[in-house]
């Protein structure tokens, strides 16, 4: 019998291989892009002027667009192979020049992200699972 990797929560609360990282500032460039990938032109991620009437102070980030980025600090870190699933919670709109602190911890028997702005407000909790999870 060959012996088996370490599951992602063995191998990163063992290990300590998952580190915080930061994503951004992100750039209204990216929110297009994202929306053009997804074919999702909501006024509210494209147009300034739909954005600040509906009381905001500019245009907001897709919310799969924030959890792609803290998955992408995951991934770089561990590799894509060890990622099994992903649920987000998202808890802030993120705006162009917002950078995310992409944090690691534990609660209970799950990996869980933080996504914080550098404000260290929270926009996203992401709790990750890998194999035997």
């Amino acid at each position: 019998m060959e012996p088996q990797e370490p599951t992602l929560q063995e191998s990163t609360l063992q290990e300590s291989t998952l580190q915080e990282s930061t994503r951004g500032p992100l750039s209204r460039e990216q929110i297009v892009r994202f929306a053009d990938a997804v074919d999702d032109h909501n006024p509210v991620h494209v147009d300034e002027a739909f954005a600040q009437a509906a009381g905001l102070p500019s245009v907001i980030a897709h919310g799969p667009l924030t959890v792609a980025l803290a998955l992408d600090a995951v991934v770089e870190q561990i590799g894509p192979a060890r990622l099994r699933s992903a649920q987000a919670r998202l808890s802030a709109p993120v705006f162009p020049g917002d950078v995310l602190n992409v944090v690691p911890t534990e609660k209970g028997p799950e990996i869980v992200l933080e996504v914080r702005k550098a404000d260290g407000t929270p926009v996203a909790t992401i709790a990750l699972a890998g194999d035997g999870i």
